[in-house]
C-alpha cells in the first residue's frame, strides 16, 4: 500500500491547477478567507469488558486513546481543497495487541468545470470495519485501508423547480491483509490467513426531484455498478437498485423521509436475486430542546470479505439539551443481517448507548459514555456481549 501522504498529495494534485487558474493574485484583505484550518484534539479513557470480542473468556481492560486533528481547507469560486489529516492511537494496560495505531488521512478536492458539471476527487487512508455485527470503533475489527475516488456530477434545474441530478463514479480500495473466512464453492467459507481485500469499482447513478409546494418533494433515484476483486473472483457482483422516495417537513417540527423500491444484485458466486429494499426515516425536534430521531432500513451491503448481505435495522436517537452547554443522548439500534453467500447466514445484533455532553469553554467539551453491545447469530462462535464505559476530553480551536 502506498504511502497516505504521497495518496494525498496525488489526489490534491489533480485539482490544483483548476485552483490557480480561478485564483486570483492579491486578493483585497477585506475578502472572505479562502483558507482556514482547525486544529482538534480528543483523549479517551475507556474501561472495556471484553476487548476482543471474544464468544469465550471474555478479556476486560483499560485502554486511553489519542486523538490529534488537523482540518484544512482552501476555496475560491470555482474550485475546493481540503485535508482531514488525523490518528487515532489506543493504548491498553493489559493487552498490547490491540495498540496499533491508525491513521485518518482524507483530501479531496472539487472543480467546477462547465455550468452545473463538477469534477470531485478524493483519497482517505483510513480505518476499516472487518466484520459487520461488530463496533466500527474496537481495534480489534479494524485494518488500515486506502480508498481514491472520482466522480463527474452534473446537476440541472429543470421546469417547475424540478432538478436532475446524474453522476459518474469510480473507486480503488486497497486494504492491509488479514485473517478471514471468505466465500467458497457453493456457498462454503475457506479461511485464507493473509486475505488482502483489494478491489475496483465503478459505476453511475441519476436522482429527479420533484418539488410539491415548499415542504415536500417525490425523488426518484437509480444507481448500478460492479465491484470486482483482485484475488477473489467468486466476490464479485454487478448492484443495481432503484427508489422511489418522499421527503416532507410536517406541522410540529417533524422531518419525514420514505423511499422504497428493488435492488437486483448478480454474484458470481452466488447468483442473481432481486430484493425489495426500502428506508424511513423520521426526526422531530421541540423547542423545549428534545430531538428525536427513528429509523428503519432495509437494504443490501457488502463487507470487507465479499459477503453480500441483506440488513435489516432500526434505530432511536433521543437527545435532551439542558441549556446551551449541556446535552444527553440515548439511543438503541437492531439490526438482522441475512446473506446467500455466508453459511450459516444469520446474524443479529444490536445494543443501546447514553452519552452526557458538557460544553466547558469555547473549545473544551467532556463528555461521559456506556454502550453495551450483543451479538447473538446463527454462528455461534461469532457471538459475544460487550460493556463499554468512557470518559472524554477534547478540545476544538
Amino acid at each position: 500500500m502506498r504511502h497516505p501522504l504521497r495518496r494525498l498529495a496525488l489526489a490534491l494534485g489533480l485539482v490544483a491547477p483548476a485552483l490557480l487558474r480561478v485564483a486570483p493574485a492579491g486578493a483585497d484583505e477585506g475578502a472572505e478567507r479562502r483558507f482556514t484550518w482547525r486544529p482538534s484534539f480528543e483523549t479517551r479513557s475507556v474501561y472495556d469488558d471484553n476487548a476482543f470480542l471474544d464468544s469465550g473468556d471474555e478479556d476486560a481492560d483499560v485502554g486511553v486513546w489519542l486523538l490529534p486533528r488537523l482540518e484544512l481547507d482552501y476555496r475560491t469560486p470555482s474550485a475546493e481543497l481540503g485535508a482531514d489529516l488525523g490518528a487515532e492511537i489506543p493504548r491498553y494496560f493489559d493487552n498490547s495487541s490491540l495498540n496499533d495505531a491508525f491513521w485518518r488521512v482524507r483530501g479531496e478536492g472539487k472543480v467546477g468545470l462547465w455550468p452545473g458539471l463538477s469534477l470531485r476527487v478524493s483519497d482517505a487512508y483510513t480505518p476499516q470495519s472487518v466484520a459487520l455485527g461488530r463496533p466500527d470503533d474496537s481495534p480489534s475489527n479494524r485494518v488500515q485501508s486506502n480508498r481514491a475516488e472520482a466522480e463527474l456530477r452534473y446537476w440541472r434545474e429543470l421546469w417547475s423547480g424540478r432538478e436532475l441530478t446524474l453522476g459518474i463514479q469510480g473507486a480503488r480500495f486497497d486494504g492491509e491483509d488479514f485473517d478471514a473466512l471468505v466465500p467458497g464453492p457453493g456457498g462454503s467459507a475457506i479461511v485464507d490467513p493473509d486475505f488482502e481485500p483489494n478491489f475496483t469499482e465503478g459505476g453511475g447513478y441519476g436522482e429527479l426531484r420533484n418539488p410539491i409546494g415548499e415542504d415536500h418533494a417525490i425523488l426518484l433515484r437509480t444507481n448500478v455498478h460492479y465491484r470486482s476483486f483482485d484475488d477473489l473472483s467468486d466476490a464479485d457482483h454487478l448492484l443495481a437498485a432503484g427508489l422511489l422516495g418522499l421527503e416532507s417537513r410536517l406541522p410540529g417540527g417533524v422531518d419525514l423521509e420514505l423511499a422504497g423500491g428493488y435492488g437486483y444484485l448478480d454474484s458470481e458466486g452466488g447468483g442473481s436475486d432481486p430484493h425489495v429494499i426500502g428506508r424511513a426515516d423520521l426526526g422531530w425536534r421541540h423547542r423545549s430542546g428534545v430531538q428525536l430521531r427513528l429509523g428503519f432500513h432495509h437494504e443490501m451491503t457488502q463487507d470487507l470479505v465479499g459477503n453480500d448481505f441483506m440488513d435489516t435495522s432500526g434505530r432511536l436517537s433521543v437527545e435532551k439539551y439542558f441549556g446551551l452547554r449541556t446535552s444527553a443522548t440515548v439511543t438503541g439500534f437492531v439490526s438482522q443481517l441475512d446473506s446467500d453467500t455466508q453459511s450459516p447466514s444469520g446474524n443479529l445484533f444490536g445494543g443501546a448507548e447514553i452519552v452526557v455532553r458538557r460544553q466547558l469553554s469555547r473549545g473544551f467539551q467532556i463528555s461521559l459514555s456506556y454502550r453495551y453491545w450483543e451479538n447473538a447469530g446463527s454462528f455461534g462462535l461469532d457471538d459475544f456481549q460487550q460493556n463499554q464505559a468512557g470518559v472524554s476530553l477534547s478540545y476544538r480551536h
